[in-house]
């Protein structure tokens, strides 16, 4: 429960040992190990894997990059109460239980405190590493999600809550009351008054597919009835690739586009005139409020052929909206990208092994994160690399610099 007072504070047992425990961690020197590297040189402000327990390889992080990370994505144990793996996702790994054993008495600890132990001092110290204008965003279930909301609280501040994102990753056909078939990603940021007023990005998977077989019908298909109708065959075919942006339909000389219904004025009283359809000769039926430019900018648009007009004068005009101008955000629900993915990809990456790695987010996830979240010059660190999921996200967005922190945590 949380205490009384002006600041958030999770009780759990063991708190009182653990809650200035990433204080008391000792710094360790970072050594390159070259026969594991890409160059022949190492510098710690060149991509780094960094092999350890994350406390300590955070703690040894910090005199190069306090202040400087961009984005941080952790995906910690979702504390299931699962075994028999490699990174152990029950608190209950040889590791985690030696370095319990060593800070707190774990005896006495629900696998829940265990956890919240385990996760306090780490957070903690991510939070050092933040920039100013950093956000940070954490994979979770429903096993810990409410006390890793009140940890994020207590650490970057209610106010510095970004916001929750629902990934919609899979269909549980079990029978049970409630199929689960979602997870979450929390998103918190170091000073919420420094980040980006809206984020918008305009690389994004579906969009870079559309443009993509724009281009090739456009070069094979000259005749335009003919690369309409590849174009609406392709699309019957991947429709769910290309989701949300499944709604454009149509391709001509400038690419795939959807029609838009931004010609309408919006709250008040826009502009009058007639667009007269090309086919009927009469006026084209007006938005509520008018149209929300002048005549002279919707003649312009008619000569550049930007004008979709329906059947006859009954229906209001839209407008050509190309995929190439389309700026996506990041919704508080992501669907479309199935958590069977990640070990398609780690099978497509290791195809002599039945299993590398159990549950490895896809990169495909983490690399929409961070299309909205970073820049070319960010600083993104994953403190619980696992598969290095984060790290092959990183390569596809953009030349970023990495840093892709400790791995095996839990064993």
């Amino acid at each position: 429960m949380l205490e009384e007072g002006a600041l958030p504070r999770l009780n759990f047992k063991g708190r009182v040992f653990v809650e200035n425990h990433h204080l008391a961690v000792p710094f360790h020197e970072l050594l390159p190990v070259r026969d594991k590297g890409l160059s022949e040189q190492a510098s710690l402000h060149d991509n780094l894997i960094v092999h350890g327990d994350n406390l300590a390889a955070l703690k040894s992080l910090l005199p190069t990059y306090h202040g400087k990370v961009k984005c941080i994505y952790i995906d910690p144990p979702y504390n299931t109460g699962k075994e028999g793996w490699a990174y152990n996702d029950k608190v209950n790994s040889p590791l985690m239980q030696d370095w319990l054993g060593r800070v707190v008495d774990r005896d006495d600890l629900t696998r829940h405190d265990k956890w919240c132990c385990m996760m306090l001092p780490r957070l903690k110290l991510l939070r050092e590493l933040l920039r100013e204008d950093g956000v940070i965003f954490v994979s979770i279930d429903d096993n810990e999600v409410h006390h890793l909301s009140c940890l994020m609280d207590e650490v970057f501040g209610e106010n510095n809550r970004v916001g929750q994102i629902i990934w919609h990753g899979s269909t549980d056909n079990n029978p049970t009351n409630i199929a689960t078939e979602h997870e979450y990603i929390v998103c918190y940021a170091a000073n919420k008054p420094e980040l980006e007023e809206v984020w918008k990005s305009a690389s994004f998977g579906p969009k870079e597919v559309l443009q993509r077989i724009g281009a090739e019908l456009l070069e094979s298909h000259p005749e335009p009835e003919e690369r309409q109708q590849e174009y609406s065959r392709w699309l019957r075919e991947h429709k769910a690739q290309v989701r949300p942006l499944d709604r454009y339909k149509f391709i001509d000389e400038g690419g795939v586009f959807t029609g838009s219904q931004s010609v309408h004025n919006p709250g008040r009283e826009g502009y009058r005139y007639d667009v007269i359809h090309p086919k009927t000769g009469k006026p084209c039926k007006e938005p509520l409020m008018g149209y929300r430019f002048p005549l002279s900018t919707m003649n312009e648009m008619l000569a550049e052929d930007r004008v979709i007009f329906g059947a006859d004068e009954t229906k209001i005009i839209e407008i050509k909206a190309y995929v190439d101008d389309y700026e996506a955000k990041l919704g508080s629900v992501i669907q479309g990208i199935d958590s069977r993915r990640g070990a398609n990809e780690m099978r497509g990456i290791f195809p002599e092994v039945l299993q590398v790695f159990k549950n490895p987010k896809p990169s495909t996830l983490i690399a929409e994160l961070l299309s909205f979240a970073t820049d070319p010059d960010s600083i993104v660190l994953d403190s619980f690399a696992g598969s290095g999921t984060t790290a092959q996200a990183v390569l596809a967005v953009m030349p970023m610099d990495l840093v892709d922190g400790s791995g095996p945590l839990m064993g």
